[in-house]
């Protein structure tokens, strides 16, 4: 339950944790409680003391709504249980700009699909149970699940981008289920910190943008901080994969 501020509204978190330790300040009642725990610079608070664990409890047994990376963690959606993924079907493009791609099990991201041609009409061969991104030109991607009719073409059922995601990463994981494997950089960071890269591939979106608080993206994939190695860990994990740290 969220505190309630004197005007009587009620803040929808009053200490927010936005990097390991780091927590965004939405209360200016929380001050005196936090001095002797941390420092205060504005509305953020760096959490420095090793009372860590017993500090959030007491906050909360006041009635003082605080959010940690380990809540946002086990907010995170769960994969289903893998559909299967049967024979191939075709489908005619219902324009020269619609584009497919599939989510590739092994690189754990989408993969685009080549349009071929038969009876001189453009189409694509799709697996049955396939995860598929369509573009239609520029606009917004929509994802989907292939289905294959009676008379073996296939047929697309609406998914949302994170349940695709997760679908994706749960026939992945059935399909192969080695880990990923981040590999150790030379420090290249302003205070010497090391970083873990991870392989370019795609998250469901609650994944990541946990993991955005703690690595940042480039064109060859995520480069995590140190400090944010458990919570990589653990978002891996959580998601289905385990995650080897080769230092």
């Amino acid at each position: 339950m969220a505190h309630a501020s004197r005007s009587g509204r009620r803040a929808s978190l009053d200490m927010d944790e936005v990097a390991p330790n780091y927590f965004a300040l939405n209360n200016s009642h929380l001050a005196t409680l936090l001095k002797s725990e941390g420092l205060i610079k504005g509305h953020m608070f760096e959490l420095t003391s090793w009372r860590r664990e017993g500090l959030l409890a007491r906050l909360r047994e006041r009635g003082f709504s605080v959010r940690s990376l380990a809540d946002r963690l086990e907010a995170l959606p769960l994969p289903p249980a893998p559909h299967p993924i049967g024979g191939a079907g075709w489908r005619a493009l219902a324009t020269p700009l619609e584009q497919f791609s599939h989510f590739d099990l092994r690189r754990l991201r989408w993969h685009p699909i080549s349009a071929e041609t038969h009876n001189d009409a453009p189409g694509v061969a799709l697996y049955d149970g396939w995860v598929l991104r369509r573009r239609k030109g520029r606009g917004a991607a929509s994802f989907y699940q292939a289905h294959k009719e009676r008379g073996g073409g296939i047929g697309l059922l609406p998914l949302g981008e994170t349940s695709a995601l997760l679908q994706g990463y749960a026939q992945a994981l059935a399909f192969d289920p080695r880990p990923l494997i981040g590999e150790v950089r030379p420090p290249e960071v302003p205070d010497g910190e090391a970083e873990l890269r991870l392989p370019e591939i795609e998250l469901p979106r609650p994944y990541r943008e946990l993991l955005e608080l703690v690595a940042r993206r480039d064109k060859d994939g995520w480069l995590v901080r140190r400090t944010g190695w458990p919570l990589a860990r653990a978002l891996f994990e959580r998601l289905g994969c385990g995650l080897t740290i080769e230092e």
